[in-house]
């Protein structure tokens, strides 16, 4: 691995559903393994030294439609998951993030969740970013309604709508430090933006992978940033050889 390494990686994790048919098992074992692969793809972001990693944890689409008994077991692994994950967090100097509407979960997890963001919230190593009843357009939304709450006020002044630009609306968003991913990672070999990070990743490179979350290792995480370094980002500019083939045309095409 080299500089060249994003600096922001994201993740759909999918598939958690899926590995567990293939086993005959559950769908609640299926999440159980997900939540290890996450601990593992984690410890490893943060040894090779990536600075933020997101995981979409649960959209709101999933925690309003899947049954009551899925979600309830998906709380308490999240609730156990805060608790087992705070030496891990503190002994890396790895600050938790959250995005998404927490406001719905039981007491005894907002508590754990709160907990968690007041012990690292310090630290400075890598950000930990969970995508919580998470939803894109919901979040662009509530942006939305913010900066017009804040014109109507006078907060912000009705001037400064005219002049609104990405950095003033960024800071509405979910996590205003959030940096746009560089790379998006999605599992399980579906082709999907599934209303993950809309605004933010406009320019992320991606990779799809046929490997189910709970199956998703290191090595595979190695072969998608191989692919990334190797990748050319341009941002819609030209690279000094597209260049170079430009100039080099307008030459010979030169009466």
């Amino acid at each position: 691995m080299n500089h060249q390494l994003p600096m922001h990686i994201a993740f759909i994790m999918d598939g958690n559903g899926r590995w567990a048919r293939k086993l005959g098992r559950a769908r609640l074992h299926g999440h159980e393994n997900g939540a290890a692969s996450l601990r593992r793809i984690t410890r490893y972001c943060r040894r090779i030294g990536i600075q933020e990693v997101t995981f979409f944890a649960l959209s709101t689409e999933n925690y309003q439609r899947r049954p009551a008994r899925e979600v309830n077991y998906l709380m308490k692994l999240l609730k156990r998951y805060l608790v087992d994950e705070r030496p891990e967090m503190t002994d890396n100097n790895i600050r938790l993030a959250v995005i998404g509407d927490v406001a719905p979960f039981p007491a005894a997890v907002r508590s754990e969740l709160e907990e968690s963001l007041r012990l690292t919230a310090g630290f400075d190593g890598m950000v930990l970013r969970l995508a919580l009843n998470y939803g894109s357009r919901q979040e662009i939304l509530d942006a939305v309604r913010c900066v017009a709450g804040d014109v109507l006020s006078g907060k912000l002044d009705r001037t400064a709508v005219e002049t609104l630009d990405e950095a003033t609306f960024r800071r509405y968003l979910g996590d205003p430090e959030m940096s746009d991913p560089d790379l998006v990672i999605r599992t399980a070999g579906e082709f999907r933006l599934s209303n993950f990070l809309l605004w933010h990743s406009s320019y992320s490179e991606w990779c799809i992978t046929d490997r189910l979350w709970p199956d998703f290792d290191v090595p595979d995480l190695e072969e998608a940033l191989n692919a990334y370094v190797a990748r050319n980002r341009r941002y819609g500019s030209l690279t000094a050889s597209d260049r170079e083939e430009e100039v080099a045309g307008r030459i010979q095409d030169a009466p």
